[in-house]
């Protein structure tokens, strides 16, 4: 008994010496320490019968695996257990399956010489040794096995798993996504494998595209040159090739070799009832396949998907592809017609562009400003009007997200710049074909071209312009500017981009600081209007301080966008607009009980002496041609002012003086234009044209000085210019005479009971010398006017006065006087 116990014992010795000289050659193995694996295999050669019981695979198996592996080893295991060779592990693979698996060319040469048979065995899958080098892409064991055995290139998988397809070894190689090497090899020694399908009924070429973006190109050319035809061959799940490329995400330049090979395949349907550009935008295929897609089958840019019920263009805005896609999307389903510029047409459509605005969180707004750019005004309006889907149909400005609302409100300004406050004119003249709008004005886009009209002046700023000021006008040295230049405007902004590539917050953030700039927009058709406002101007070098400025001329054949307005205005001139007329601030102070500021008038007044003594005489002086700019006050329609000498217009003004005015019994005569409206009266009175002197504005400034001061004009002028004057108002002016003036400074002390003595009788003063009937009696400068005790001259006045008036006498005042002695001789003959 005690030696059986021995015995016992030291079998258990040996094996668990042998256990544990197994997990060391396995641990030595793993860890690729050839030199350890050589020796526990010399100094223990039965290890090499050893099995994991895990895999049930013998050492051979394992270094057969490793391409680094010293084939002393291979050997060393042959030789202590031949076995070893057709040994087969729980996956049923042979040393050679794993030599194949791994790429091993030099540890499977070994073993086919040792045992050439085994690269026809299976293994528990069906697989030959090839089978199992092209599903791991063994090029150089594949190259090896077609070598030893040809055979094997036309041998399918035995009995392969349900749905796994199994096929020949291109099946295997493709289905798993192998190089180009492996392909060639392979269809190299079985060119017709390319036309054979698997066990399911897919091809070659539908097995590689299933691997998305690993598939190169050359691969597919490879499959096509041996078997064009498989480009319209559909696969298990009746997809063509471009579909299943679609749908597994595969490189662009295969989508464009399948298109190429076979275009009908954008127009296909899957089984789904996918189309082609659907599944494109639905799997994120890039730019370039979308826009094939899109010239190859456009119709489908606007079919709506039957299964998810959306548009191209949805499923393009939730998978976020870029805005050149969305873009080519929009165009094919626009609500007009891009191509007619003059009058908008509008087609049926499928709301993609109400989608884009309304639904997309300005992400595309870019997309929003292209379209928008390519539009006229009139297409503009059309595309801000569209009406979206039903139930709500709201109009796609109402609807839209802030920074889209806000490219169509750029692009419907005109040129760019103005945003007309209100759609109707505020003032239109047929006869000079003229229209004024109210409008904002804004710096233009830096990205916006301006090929739809042409900028033919645009304002230099103060150092380039005539801003020279009056030596009496010492009241507005320290005043504002009265408005920012052009210059001066695009320098603040300098630093803040309009184009889109912003982030909508930062978008946002801009048209929130946006902040437009008042003015007048004037559009005439007449290109005589629009040199004259510039020429005046410019020749007799009238300043910025007392005229508005002339921001900008636009000219134009692009058709109006507003129904108020004219079909062609041709020419734009934009004004900076001012902040009210004297005649709405006279109303808002007499409405707040507040006396009009003599220093306002003031600046009145030296605003018409710059006028005069450039030799102008304005011709409409009233409160409805003052304005008021900030702490400024300037002179309004100046364009049509008349030189020194000239002949007046009787049809332009309303303040004309008495000495204009023929009383006479006969209906008409001829140079008269008869401006009331009473035929019934013997008696007449009409406007006759007289020539400009500074004392036709004196008179008409008088009338704004006694309405200033009472808060109602002389008796004749009640009218306020509201209406046209009747012939028995027009018959009271020409009979004005000493007694209705005396008549008129009265009702002045009666309105001015609480203003102080002084000024009162200083203001009749005044008023008794400009409104006197006689012109010759009548003060004979504006000049002359401010230096009136009633507007407080000071000393220092009167010396700059006499060093700015002794030098030459003021031109107007010398036609004046010219002009008084013929009139006198005249009278006199």
């Amino acid at each position: 008994r005690q030696a059986e116990q021995e015995r016992i014992n030291a079998t258990a010795a040996k094996l668990k010496a042998l256990e544990n000289a197994r997990l060391e050659l396995w641990r030595n193995i793993e860890a690729q320490n050839w030199a350890l694996v050589e020796h526990i295999l010399d100094q223990t050669p039965e290890i090499a019968q050893a099995v994991d019981p895990k895999t049930g695979e013998l050492p051979l198996h394992s270094i057969a695996r490793h391409p680094n592996a010293w084939t002393l080893l291979i050997d060393m295991c042959i030789v202590s257990y031949p076995k070893a060779l057709v040994h087969r592990d729980s996956m049923g693979a042979l040393p050679i399956h794993h030599a194949a698996a791994h790429d091993c060319t030099e540890a499977m040469e070994i073993l086919w010489h040792a045992y050439k048979d085994g690269v026809s065995d299976l293994d528990n899958k069906g697989r030959l040794p090839i089978h199992v080098a092209a599903e791991f892409d063994a090029v150089n064991c594949i190259k090896f096995l077609l070598e030893k055995h040809p055979e094997g290139a036309y041998t399918s998988i035995h009995r392969p798993a349900a749905m796994s397809g199994g096929g020949l070894p291109l099946h295997v190689a493709c289905r798993h996504g192998a190089s180009i090497g492996c392909m060639t090899a392979l269809l190299a020694e079985n060119f017709a494998a390319a036309k054979k399908t698997d066990e399911n009924g897919d091809l070659p070429l539908h097995l590689i595209l299933r691997n998305g973006a690993e598939v190169e190109v050359v691969i597919i050319k490879t499959l096509l040159t041996c078997f064009s035809t498989a480009v319209s061959r559909v696969d298990v799940n009746e997809d063509l090739p471009l579909t299943i490329a679609l749908k597994h995400g595969c490189k662009p330049g295969i989508f464009s070799l399948l298109l190429l090979q076979f275009p009908s395949a954008a127009q296909v349907l899957d089984k789904d009832e996918h189309s082609a550009l659907f599944l494109a935008l639905a799997h994120g295929a890039d730019d370039r396949t979308i826009l094939s897609l899109l010239n190859h089958a456009p119709e489908y840019a606007t079919a709506v998907d039957r299964q998810t019920g959306l548009l191209p263009i949805q499923v393009a805005t939730e998978n976020e592809h870029s805005p050149l896609v969305v873009l080519n999307l929009l165009k094919l389903d626009m609500p007009i017609d891009l191509k007619e510029k003059v009058r908008a047409q509008l087609l049926p459509h499928h709301y993609s562009w109400n989608h884009i605005l309304s639904n997309t969180d300005d992400i595309y707004h870019s997309v929003i400003s292209k379209i928008l750019q390519q539009c006229t005004q009139p297409q503009v309006l059309a595309l801000a009007h569209v009406e979206g889907p039903p139930p709500d149909n709201k109009i796609a400005l109402a609807s839209a997200t802030p920074v889209c609302k806000h490219e169509i409100r750029v692009m419907l300004r005109l040129f760019h710049t103005l945003e007309i406050v209100n759609q109707r004119p505020a003032y239109t003249n047929v006869l000079s074909d003229t229209q004024i709008f109210y409008a904002l004005r804004y710096d233009p886009p830096a990205h916006l071209s301006n090929l739809q009209f042409t900028l033919l002046h645009e304002d230099a700023g103060e150092s380039k312009m005539q801003g020279g000021m009056e030596d009496l006008d010492n009241l507005t040295l320290n005043d504002d500017a009265t408005v920012q230049s052009g210059v001066s405007m695009r320098s603040q902004r300098s630093a803040i981009s309009l184009r889109s590539q912003h982030s909508v917050d930062e978008k946002l953030r801009q048209i929130h600081k946006e902040r437009g700039q008042q003015v007048i927009a004037k559009l005439t058709s007449r290109s005589d209007v629009v040199e004259r406002e510039l020429r005046i101007r410019r020749d007799y070098r009238l300043s910025r301080n007392y005229i508005p400025i002339i921001l900008s001329v636009h000219h134009t054949v692009q058709h109006a966008a507003y129904s108020e307005a004219m079909a062609e205005p041709g020419y734009c001139i934009t004004m900076e607009g001012a902040d009210a007329t004297a005649e709405n601030y006279m109303l808002d102070l007499r409405n707040a009980g507040v006396e009009f500021p003599v220093k306002a008038l003031k600046k009145i007044g030296i605003a018409l002496l710059h006028m005069h003594e450039r030799g102008l005489v304005h011709g409409d002086f009233g409160t409805h041609n003052i304005g008021k700019f900030r702490k400024k006050w300037k002179l309004l329609g100046v364009g049509c002012s008349y030189k020194v000498g000239d002949s007046t217009d009787p049809k332009r003004g309303f303040y004309h003086p008495p000495e204009s005015i023929i009383l006479e019994k006969s209906s008409s005569k001829g140079g008269m234009f008869r401006v009331g409206s009473n035929k019934n009266k013997t008696t007449g009175a009409f406007v006759s044209s007289i020539r400009a002197d500074a004392t036709f504005d004196i008179w008409a400034f008088g009338v704004v000085l006694y309405e200033a001061m009472v808060g109602a004009p002389i008796s004749p002028y009640m009218c306020r210019g509201k209406r046209a004057m009747s012939t028995e108002e027009f018959a009271k002016l020409g009979k004005w005479s000493d007694s209705k003036l005396q008549k008129a400074l009265s009702q002045l002390s009666e309105a001015n009971r609480e203003r102080d003595a002084r000024e009162v009788r200083d203001v009749k003063d005044l008023l008794a010398k400009i409104l006197h009937h006689d012109p010759r009696k009548r003060i004979q400068t504006m000049r002359k006017v401010l230096e009136h005790p009633f507007f407080g001259s000071s000393s220092s006045m009167q010396r700059e006065m006499s060093q700015a008036g002794t030098e030459s006498q003021p031109v107007a005042t010398r036609l004046s006087n010219d002009f008084h002695q013929e009139r006198s001789t005249r009278n006199g003959r």
